[in-house]
């Protein structure tokens, strides 16, 4: 099953290239170009600002700017599900590409999912920018920032490789996650603060531990605790977070591995 990332080495060359080339061709033709990296989560954060802040009035906690708190757990959020939307077609989408010559199955998923952590490593940029500027503490916790970043890498990775494969055989899984990632944004608190939902929910302590099992809170909540309140995240969740994640990509591999044999017949 790892033997397909010593492959994946051999072929690092061809993984190199088709990150640069996705990226290259993600914006190509349009006006902005390569600035969409940064105005597409801009505009996202703008709707979801006027929204929930304005319209509907839900309040961050005291002292901490609501936009902010959204956009620290909206960037790596779009990473999240950016990746997971587009792995369920990724196979079937180069058919061509894997009837014609031989190389490593996994880079597919690989390549798009390093495309899309190195986007949101640069809208990073503009959300540290972000934090500066509206005076949020910056202090020693950043450097705690690449363990919720990894452990968001891994999942995203992870639920990549077992959509794309899955996806090969059931067509239907493409518009099923589509509804899944929809529901999943709003059972992660982006949009609202922990605080927010033990304050006003009636939540009991089983089901908001319940809640908190979502693979990816302890990563997002990090990232916020570090960025917006200058303090290191739960290291129970982060770990939490990783051991999960590593356990869905052994899982992942070895359905990739089974159902890659038959990939050239079914696409």
């Amino acid at each position: 099953m790892f033997k397909e990332f010593g492959r994946i080495y051999d072929y690092r060359e061809m993984l190199k290239n088709s990150v640069k080339k996705e990226l290259r061709a993600r914006y190509k033709g349009s006006f902005l170009g390569f600035l969409w990296t940064f105005v597409n989560p801009l505009l996202q954060l703008f709707i979801y600002s006027f929204v929930f802040n304005q319209i509907m009035r839900i309040p961050p906690p005291p002292g901490v700017n609501y936009t902010l708190m959204i956009f620290v757990a909206l960037v790596p959020w779009t990473f999240i599900s950016a990746t997971i939307n587009q792995s369920t077609m990724v196979i079937v989408a180069n058919a061509n590409l894997l009837k014609k010559i031989y190389f490593p199955r996994l880079i597919l998923p690989l390549a798009l999912t390093m495309t899309n952590f190195v986007n949101m490593l640069l809208t990073e940029i503009i959300v540290v920018a972000a934090a500066l500027i509206l005076r949020a503490p910056f202090t020693v916790a950043y450097l705690a920032l690449p363990l919720p970043f990894l452990a968001i890498f891994l999942f995203a990775f992870s639920l990549a490789v077992l959509l794309s494969a899955v996806t090969v055989y059931f067509r239907d899984l493409e518009h099923i996650f589509g509804i899944f990632t929809m529901l999943w944004f709003y059972l992660t608190p982006i949009i609202y603060s922990m605080e927010y939902l033990t304050t006003n929910s009636k939540m009991s302590g089983t089901t908001l531990l319940i809640y908190k099992l979502n693979p990816i809170y302890g990563s997002v909540e990090g990232i916020r605790d570090i960025m917006v309140f200058g303090k290191l995240p739960e290291w129970g969740f982060i770990v939490y977070d990783l051991a999960f994640s590593f356990v869905l990509l052994l899982i992942a591999l070895a359905v990739f591995d089974k159902c890659q044999r038959r990939f050239a017949e079914e696409i």
